[in-house]
């Protein structure tokens, strides 16, 4: 085999760790996509991988090749991943950002050892460039590492403004890299030896991105604290509401049990005195009077039948049908609060979804809760008068009170990822269907 075949397999290789790198580090940070398969999955690393070893041989201008590449990035992530557009786009930049300072500051520290030109470096197929590609790849490796051991999950709840600067930052480093770099090619022809100043001002944009990134950290705990008192908010508010429909049960109660004494002294009283036809008319009279009754549903969990019970009450009142099946096994082994999360979050939604449609006639709400093999499957359906997923599908809302309508479908969303469990939402021809799946045990 030829030295020019080796050193093409060799440089296929620096491009293939680059790709493997660039996936494991955004299926850390954002999860791979459900919805593609595992072979679509690892086609794509081998296209990639080949796309840019193409691109690393073809003689262009170094600036187009690194824009070039960072948008086939954007792409794969768009496709690929989890997340909504500016997660994909902040990460995708961090991880490009420590590409590019990977190897500029190992060719630059490789430079001043050894006396060669950085050109040099890159260019000739000598063993300086292996040294050099081997020590960039390792101090990716080593900072991409740092960021996932130190990094606590994204809040998505973080302010669009916030994102957009912490990404102007990361956007400019980068550039400011590459601007540097080209100077510094230019000043190595021309025999002016700079390395030192190449790899200050390297760290100092290392030293701009690490106090971003904490400072993103920082934002990133305030945000989820903040959402977790909400979510203990709305819990505390739910709790309320089960506890005041628990009130106005046992009023319901008391005032039946009295008003059924009084009518058994009346009856009695008419049977004393010996009026048949009377005691007769009263009793048909009785017959014929509505109790409410407000347990419709009995699963065994007074917290899930409160719940259950308190939503069937409210969607009576509001003229929404709610038809109800649920099976709930004994040992289901998910916290009745969690599951009461779920539910009254979602029956929420159903019941205000509901009351936009004018026609009461079609106003209904389908909940269906059952085990299926080692899961419990719940599916919650409801009339809808528009789509209330957006382009990048997650849930949009009408409401002015936005941050709110927020925080309910993020608590849905911590109880299932609490439990390692499936959600998942889509509209079909007029009707929501929410359809969550946690394991039970």
């Amino acid at each position: 085999m030829s030295q020019s075949i080796l050193w093409s397999l060799y440089e296929y290789a620096l491009s293939l760790i680059e790709v493997l790198l660039f996936f494991d580090f955004l299926g850390f940070m954002l999860k791979k996509n459900r919805n593609i398969k595992d072979g679509y999955y690892y086609l794509s690393i081998i296209s990639l991988s080949t796309l840019i070893f193409i691109l690393t041989e073809i003689d262009i201008y170094l600036m187009i090749r690194t824009i070039l590449i960072y948008i086939i990035f954007l792409f794969i992530a768009y496709k690929l991943f989890n997340g909504n557009l500016k997660e994909k786009i902040f990460f995708v930049t961090m991880f490009y950002f420590f590409l590019i300072f990977g190897d500029i500051i190992a060719v630059n520290i490789i430079s001043k050892f050894i006396g060669k030109d950085v050109k040099d470096i890159i260019v000739e197929q000598t063993w300086a460039r292996i040294l050099f590609s081997q020590i960039s790849k390792l101090f990716l490796f080593i900072i991409l590492r740092i960021i996932k051991n130190n990094y606590v999950e994204r809040e998505s709840g973080i302010p669009r403004y916030y994102w957009y600067w912490i990404l102007f930052v990361y956007l400019i480093s980068g550039i400011n890299l590459l601007v540097i770099f080209n100077i510094g090619l230019i000043l190595n022809e021309l025999n002016v030896g700079i390395q030192y100043l190449m790899i200050t001002v390297n760290i100092g944009s290392l030293l701009i991105v690490v106090i971003t990134y904490y400072v993103f950290m920082k934002l990133n705990k305030f945000y989820r604290e903040r959402s977790n008192y909400k979510v203990m908010e709305m819990k505390n508010e739910m709790l309320t509401k089960e506890i005041e429909e628990k009130e106005k049960i046992y009023e319901e109660v008391r005032k039946t049990h009295h008003d059924f004494k009084n009518h058994i002294i009346c009856i009695e009283k008419i049977l004393k005195q010996g009026n048949l036809e009377l005691a007769n008319e009263y009793m048909e009279n009785l017959k014929d009077e509505k109790f409410e009754v407000h347990t419709w549903i009995k699963t065994g969990n007074a917290v899930i039948d409160a719940i259950l019970n308190q939503k069937k009450s409210e969607g009576i009142k509001k003229k929404i049908d709610i038809d109800m099946k649920v099976a709930i096994p004994d040992n289901v082994g998910i916290k009745p609060t969690d599951l009461c999360v779920i539910l009254g979050n979602a029956l929420d939604n159903g019941i205000e979804a509901n009351e936009k449609i004018e026609d009461i006639d079609k106003r209904n709400i389908k909940v269906r809760i059952n085990p299926y093999k080692d899961y419990l499957f719940i599916e919650i359906s409801n009339p809808t008068p528009f789509n209330p997923i957006d382009e990048e599908g997650l849930l949009k809302t009408t409401k002015e009170d936005k941050e709110k309508h927020g925080f309910g479908i993020k608590s849905m969303d911590s109880v299932v990822e609490k439990y390692n469990g499936i959600l998942n939402y889509e509209y079909d021809r007029g009707e929501f269907i929410l359809s969550v799946m946690l394991p039970m045990g």
